[in-house]
């Protein structure tokens, strides 16, 4: 992402979004989160993704001790913060905190983030094994800015990043299974990924009304008329606006609940938990089936990189990939609907 898109961006407050309002945050309700990002995503699918990312750092600010989160954000509230959670590095117990040594994937924003979350399982010590994130500073990182040429979301900026030996205090870490706020929307510590779908939402809006403009303003006849007048054409058409508009309304469903859940001062269960997980990997299956379908209906003409079909398809299928949609997800969600427990802290 260019640096003036991306100061624009940050101009407009959604780095801040999620930050809890005495750290100078907006501390924004979920489904206003969710709406900032499809709303982005309908522009440009990695600006959507760029804001989702950058925007994380309000939650895991909300696990931290107050000083130390207060040290990190309150200066700057609009900073963005980027990474990998999932433990790719190692973190040796040293000196009042931890040595942090990795190389992480899909690094998201990196380029302008200040702080890189970075997944690491604990090395030695009583602590050896554990699952922590480490806050490194940017500056203590080298982004590998060659690393990202993808089928889309190219301007997510998703480089790979690494760190040598960089010392990180203990209170610039924490753990998802060690919530420090109690209020409503820190309450459940996977909150931030209830804005993962509106990315795929966004997509597949502007891909419908895309294809839309291109029917209503086609005026040469083929050889069965019309494009709009062709059966096939709307059969197509009329499938993917059911497709999006049912993935919509479940994306917007579940946050609302789960929203619910917190404000009556109650935590998520698995169940929830699970529930949210299977909803994103089923909005981004919906919205690329709806998208795919659009493409094909376009027929020979979207093959060529200027077609907006094709932009979408290819962003929508990046998408596609992401661990939250994938196959996992629903053996994950499955176990527990069928009252199984899970070990996995971060479903």
């Amino acid at each position: 992402m260019a640096d003036p898109v991306v100061e624009r961006l940050r101009a407009t407050g959604v780095f801040r979004m999620a930050l809890p309002a005495d750290l100078g945050g907006l501390e924004a309700d979920p489904l206003v989160q969710l709406r900032a990002v499809e709303r982005l995503a309908e522009v440009d699918a990695s600006l959507g993704w760029y804001a989702s990312i950058g925007s994380d750092g309000g939650y895991y600010a909300s696990f931290l001790e107050p000083d130390a989160a207060a040290g990190m954000f309150a200066a700057d509230p609009d900073a963005i913060t980027a990474g990998f959670v999932e433990p790719a590095g190692t973190a040796a117990p040293s000196g009042g905190g931890y040595t942090v040594c990795g190389r992480w994937p899909f690094g998201s924003a990196s380029k302008h983030a200040r702080w890189l979350a970075s997944g690491c399982r604990v090395r030695g010590g009583d602590e050896g094994g554990r699952w922590i994130v480490a806050l490194l500073p940017h500056a203590a990182c080298t982004v590998e800015e060659d690393s990202w040429q993808a089928l889309g979301l190219e301007g997510s900026g998703s480089f790979r990043y690494r760190a040598q030996d960089v010392h990180v205090p203990r209170e610039h870490t924490f753990s998802f299974d060690r919530p420090r706020r109690t209020t409503p929307l820190y309450r459940c510590p996977v909150m931030y990924r209830c804005t993962t779908p509106g990315v795929a939402l966004g997509c597949a809006r502007v891909a419908l009304e895309e294809f839309t403009d291109l029917l209503t303003s086609e005026t040469r006849p083929t050889t069965a008329g019309l494009p709009r007048e062709s059966a096939l054409t709307q059969e197509a058409l009329a499938r993917a606006h059911a497709q999006i508009a049912s993935a919509r309304a479940y994306a917007y469903t579940t946050v609302s609940d789960l929203w619910t859940t917190l404000v009556a001062g109650n935590r998520p269960g698995q169940r929830e938990r699970a529930g949210l997980r299977l909803m994103i990997a089923h909005v981004t299956d919906m919205c690329r089936s709806a998208v795919w379908d659009l493409f094909r209906a376009c027929g020979g003409a979207a093959v060529h990189d200027h077609h907006p079909l094709q932009r979408r398809l290819r962003d929508i299928l990046t998408l596609g990939q992401h661990a939250l949609a994938s196959e996992r997800t629903y053996q994950l969600a499955g176990a527990v609907l069928a009252g199984l427990p899970s070990q996995d802290i971060a479903l």
